[in-house]
């Protein structure tokens, strides 16, 4: 080919055009621009799907924790759905909107679609409102599939919506009316014209793209497939559709959990996830040593750190760069990375059946090492843009380089070059056409987007680094990226926040600007356009001034978020997101925050905090990163207590009759069960965590914790009752949960893991596990069943890289760092809260706490649901804290307090070593939550937010310290400080899978009430309920009843009125909540004069007066012996002189008459415990007055 050679002169045979020219110019080899053609398999993605379900009907399609769908059970749904669609008249190029959340029956909705013979329009509902609606209109799309979060979008838009089909059998086959060269979907990009553009991607287009990417991305049947992209962008196709259509079981990931590397990699690590499609970005977040079993990595839509090569395929793990435009199906090209590499990564060489041509501006066939623009053939290339044909006909072009009449070839707008290796490399673009977080995005788009503002007269949109501060080492930050900075005129043009929110409800955040600047005017250059190279300039010179002082804020901490937002810091209000941080920014923040300044933070602490100020807060919190590495976390400790674990033994002392820190469990088996083998399971696991073996003796009243021998048998007693009919038998097995729940264990014995399995028919049977507390938490229950289902199935699991008792020791020694300072936080903010939430109850309170427990549920509907979501985003505060604002103005009202304690269990599994241990790592943190009836329910939630933040951010002072360090008056009649708790189950619970057998949750007997009241917010599958575990001897079910409905009354009304005051919302049935028997309000909380010395120690004001007759001295010496005390008073208080609630096992060990430990807490002064002890006084002589209480009294409402 010669140098004046034109696309339009080329009229000789192709091949010949590839050897060296005239000249001397060396041409491309065309091994390295066309590939080879093996073909692409027949038949339309949904066909080349549900083939799978026809030779491995049992095979995992699609798998989310504890919700999963067999190839079988996919297709025989979708296959309802596409019935329900051709009856609505949908078929070949029909074009149908998806708007459903990542759970399984999203898949259901995608393969659905396409059964039916249309085209689906992907609407992912996390995107904004009119983003979706615009899109929808622009495809034409009649029909949305759409779940709650999707109708809530689509709403009185006047589209038909169609629901998910429930479970049940295939219906009668039909044939899937569309053929491979119709669409399969239609999928919108940034658009340069300022409107986005819709691509048509047809069903032979994906099994082209299927083909290459098998060969090159090694995605293959059987392999378990991460799926983490939204659906509105391409990469979703290789994830979902690709994975199913090659056999391979798709592994999707919440959006909870790919949004924080930590859960991602949980998630990972859960589901044995062993091929991903990795961002680049996210590349350097994860720890492939953590990956083990991920063998097969793709990455693309920018280039990878060339450092991460060697990391990701030191062991072998194959890595994959791949490049496409979505014009063209995902993926054309891909380059094979392996060992140490210095340079940019290239794009690679075309997948099979594709063809890659670099071409100058004349579309001439350029030389190595000559940049040009990207021209891609092959069957890959799409149809074009949905109703834009004079689009269509400039960018996809007549292909005069192929070998068939008739093709195409698509002009990427791409820089490129052959190197002389024979890979492409990437350069650039030849228009405004930029990559945010690996997305596409047109800066004409977004500049026209800010222009629709009434109050933007010009806009022009660049893209900038995001490493435009040289505070922090780039190390630190890790790979930056690029990001998008607003100009706008005129000056007084709207502030951030609003062109920001303006932005956000049209645009995807990807698209939304990090930096806006307002100017008079904007800069020309001589030929009288935009200076945009003036404009970055002088926004770089900005964010590279000096680091400003920042009050109350490290000056380090503000270097690193100058860095990563890309401006200087102004105060410690300075919101991250409304700097234009993000998911990926967060992350760098993080990592930025691990290095230099050697904190152990987490994504959730930049998400929780917000401003620059409370994440200083939470960075000044968080343990020193030596502590919680992993190679320097200390292993192979002896067993030892947790400060919690002492609670709940001292606890079981107090109450060595109840049960209610068991943890149920009960799941329903379907098929031929091998009981040995699940009892060999059983023993393995407990082998395996050791933290099952332990049993808690004492010595004098002082637990420790003892290991049994890893040989300890796990029983797994077997009961038959095929004997009964069908109904007797399902009455049998819920009295036999409820038994079985309600047995208490003995600590001192061990066998805190308990088993047994009912028999209900040759191939049914019910598995019945009971836990004690001390030894299992709620997440344990996820790894349980990961880990008797591996074991079960002979799978092999990695070595533990910790144990609980390493946890133990972790924990006392960051508590030994930081435990003071938390600690007077604690009791600085308590002071003056009230001591006793005492709700108007049915039943007098009995002189002892009472441990006797039922259950009650309600589901939100779906507009309830997705009002608390929405609010949330609206307010920065996750789901949970909205419930929890309405939980708590439901108290106050109910109780006539305006300042209530809750309590709120939180995890402690911030290492990452324990996040898969079975354990108790759970600590209660006593929320103080006020309110004023003027404040709005916003507001509320605000303050809710704050008071949790707070709260997490002083966690190494365990409630039992802080409970001895506000010296409390004790009562045995409830618990110290919190008798209210609200818990929040919103960690999705893996399924037992076992081989063979499908599993069904049963609901298990409830053991019994640690607290007058515990409300849960619980979210399964998506979808979130209310459930209530109460105290039966305090409440009658009717009253509970009616709390629960007025708690969903208030939750709908807050949600819908949120910026009203919370004193205008209306509580139902409060007259009828707030008459009941009461006691007279406890006191409030005083400071402590002393901390950590968590008591005075000296009696109080009680003079000391000596023990006079023989049973005083007794009870008087074993005080002494408690307290270390030379000596003692008889009207003197046992906790005033320093004694604590551990203290008084001890105490009942050395005093005669062998008295309960309750007793002590009814008698805690010398005089009236020696009285006890000579059978002076009675228990039922106390007649209700408990350490200043006073007896119950009735109260009816007069107000509502």
């Amino acid at each position: 080919m010669t140098g004046e050679e034109s696309v339009g002169d080329l009229a000789e045979p192709p091949r010949s055009r590839w050897r060296a020219s005239a000249s001397g110019v060396r041409a491309v080899p065309a091994d390295w621009m066309v590939a080879a053609r093996p073909g692409c398999p027949a038949g339309t993605v949904g066909e080349l799907i549900a083939a799978h379900a026809a030779v491995r009907p049992d095979a995992v399609a699609v798998r989310q924790w504890d919700t999963e769908l067999t190839y079988a059970e996919l297709v025989a749904t979708a296959w309802r759905l596409a019935g329900t669609l051709r009856e609505l008249g949908v078929g070949p190029e029909t074009r149908v909107g998806v708007c459903v959340g990542r759970h399984p029956g999203l898949l259901v909705a995608l393969v659905g679609v396409l059964l039916s013979g249309g085209a689906y329009v992907p609407l992912d509902p996390d995107l904004p409102a009119l983003r979706l609606t615009e899109t929808a209109r622009a495809a034409g799309v009649a029909r949305v599939v759409a779940d709650d979060a999707g109708r809530a979008v689509f709403a009185g838009t006047g589209l038909s919506l169609v629901d998910l089909p429930g479970a049940g059998p295939a219906p009668a086959a039909f044939p899937c009316p569309a053929m491979p060269a119709n669409a399969a979907y239609v999928i919108y990009t940034s658009g340069s014209t300022g409107l986005p553009k819709g691509v048509v991607v047809t069903h032979a287009n994906v099994a082209a793209f299927m083909t290459g990417i098998r060969e090159r991305g090694r995605i293959e049947r059987g392999c378990r497939a991460l799926a983490i992209t939204s659906i509105a962008f391409d990469v979703s196709v290789l994830e979902l559709l690709v994975a199913l259509m090659v056999g391979a079981s798709v592994q999707l990931a919440a959006e909870s959990d790919r949004a924080d590397p930590d859960r991602l990699r949980r998630f990972m690590v859960s589901h044995d996830v062993t091929w991903a499609e990795v961002a680049p970005a996210l590349l350097p977040l994860l720890d492939p040593a953590d990956l083990p079993l991920v063998r097969s990595v793709v990455t693309g839509a920018e280039a990878p750190g060339p450092e991460q090569v060697a990391r990701w395929t030191a062991d072998g793990r194959r890595l994959m760069n791949g490049y496409g435009p979505t014009e063209t199906t995902v993926a054309v090209a891909g380059f094979v990375a392996s060992g140490e590499w210095h340079r940019p990564i290239p794009i690679g060489r075309p997948m099979l059946n594709h063809r890659l041509y670099v071409v100058d501006e004349r579309l001439r066939l350029v030389p190595p090492e000559v940049p040009g623009e990207l021209l891609v053939g092959g069957p890959g290339v799409s149809r074009g843009y949905l109703d834009a044909p004079g689009l269509t006909a400039e960018l996809f072009v007549p292909d005069p380089f192929g070998d068939e009449p008739g093709e195409r070839l698509y002009r990427t707008g791409d820089l490129v070059s052959w190197g002389a290796d024979g890979q492409l490399r990437f350069h650039g673009r030849t228009d405004r056409q930029v990559k945010v977080r690996g997305q596409r995005v047109e800066l004409a788009e977004v500049e026209a987007a800010l222009r629709t503002h009434p109050g933007v007269a010009h806009a022009v949109v660049a893209a900038v680094s995001d490493a435009v501060s040289d505070a922090v080492s780039d190390a630190a930050l890790g790979r930056a990226g690029v990001s998008l900075a607003a100009f706008v005129t005129p000056a007084g043009a709207p502030d951030d926040e609003e062109l920001r929110a303006h932005l956000a409800a049209r645009l995807p955040a990807v698209m939304v600007p990090t930096r806006f600047r307002r100017l008079a005017e904007l800069p020309l250059t001589t030929s009288d356009k935009v200076d945009v190279a003036a404009l970055v300039s002088g926004l770089t010179d900005e964010a590279l001034a000096e680091v400003a002082d920042v009050p109350g804020v490290p000056r380090e901490l503000v270097a690193v978020w100058s860095g990563v937002v890309g401006a200087p810091a102004g105060s410690a209000e300075d919101d991250f997101f409304a700097a234009g941080g993000h998911s990926l920014a967060a992350m760098r923040l993080v990592a930025a925050l691990r290095s230099e300044l050697r904190r152990d933070v987490a994504v959730e602490d930049v998400f929780a905090a917000r401003t620059l100020g409370g994440l200083a807060k939470r960075v000044a919190a968080a343990a020193e990163l030596s502590d919680v590495d992993d190679t320097d976390l200390p292993t192979g400790n002896p067993p030892s207590l947790s400060a919690a674990q002492r609670r709940l033994w001292f606890l079981d002392q107090l109450a060595p009759d109840a049960a209610a820190y068991n943890i149920a469990l009960a799941q329903r088996l379907r098929g031929p069960l091998d009981p040995d083998a699940l009892r060999r399971a059983l023993i393995e696991v407990v082998a395996r965590h050791d933290v099952l073996r332990w049993r808690v003796p004492d010595d004098g009243g002082h637990p420790y914790a003892v290991l049994d021998k890893e040989s300890t048998a796990v029983p797994l007693p077997v009961e038959d009752l095929t004997a009964l009919s069908t109904s007797d038998r399902e009455h049998a097995v819920r009295d036999r949960l409820h038994a079985e729940a309600a047995i208490r264990f003995d600590l001192a014995e061990g066998g805190l893991l308990r088993a047994r399995l009912l028999r209900l028919g040759e191939d049914e049977h019910v598995l019945a596990i009971t836990a004690h507390h001390a030894v299992f938490d709620g997440w344990s229950e996820r790894i349980l069943y990961q880990e008797l289902g591996a074991a079960y199935a002979g799978r092999t699991r990695p070595p533990l890289p910790a144990a609980f008792a390493d946890y133990v020791v972790w924990r006392e020694k960051r508590a030994g760092r930081r435990g003071k300072e938390d600690l007077a936080w604690w009791t600085e903010h308590l002071a003056g809260a009230p001591t006793v939430l005492d709700l108007p109850r049915d039943h007098p309170r009995p002189a002892e706490q009472s441990y006797a427990g039922a259950f009650a549920a309600t589901d939100l509907r779906p507009a309830t649901d997705a009002g608390i979501r929405s609010l949330a985003v609206e307010l920065g505060a996750t789901p949970s804290t909205v419930v929890l604002a309405a939980f708590a103005e439901l108290l106050r009202r109910v109780s006539g307090q305006n300042d209530v304690v809750v309590g709120s269990p939180v995890a402690d599994r911030r290492h990452t070593a324990f996040a898969d241990l079975i354990g108790f790592f759970v600590d209660i943190v006593p929320l103080r939550l006020g309110g004023a009836g003027e404040c709005t329910f916003a507001e509320l939630v605000t303050g809710c937010r704050d008071e949790l933040f707070d709260a997490l951010a002083h966690p190494d002072a365990p409630l039992e310290r802080v409970v001895d360090a506000l010296a409390l008056p004790r009562d045995p009649s409830r618990g110290a400080l919190v008798q209210v708790v609200f818990n929040v189950y919103n960690f999705a619970q893996a399924p037992l899978e076992l081989p063979g057998i499908r599993v069904e949750q049963l609901p298990p007997g409830v053991p019994g009430s640690p607290f007058d009241l515990t409300t849960y917010l619980v979210e399964r599958a998506g979808r979130m309920r209310f459930e209530l575990v109460y105290n039966t001897d305090l409440y009658t079910a009717q009253r509970i009843e009616t709390l629960l409905a007025a708690l969903v009354h208030l939750v709908d009304a807050a949600v819908a009125g949120p910026h009203r005051p919370i004193g205008a919302l209306e509580v139902p049935h409060l007259d009828v909540l707030r008459s009941g028997l009461v006691r007279e309000p406890a006191a409030h909380v005083e400071p402590a004069a002393d901390i950590p010395g968590t008591r005075r120690g000296d009696g109080g004001r009680e003079k000391e007066v000596p023990p006079a007759a023989a049973t005083e001295r007794a009870v008087a010496a074993a005080w002494c012996a408690v307290l270390r005390r030379d000596s003692v008073g008889v009207t003197q208080n046992f906790f005033d002189l320093g004694g604590t609630s551990l203290d008084l096992v001890s105490l009942a060990k050395l005093l005669p008459g062998d008295p309960r430990v309750v007793d002590l807490f009814l008698y805690p002064t010398v005089r009236t415990l020696a009285a006890f002890v000579d059978g002076t006084t009675d228990r039922d002589g106390l007649d209700g007055d408990i350490d200043g209480g006073a007896a119950d009294s009735p109260v009816t409402s007069g107000g509502s």
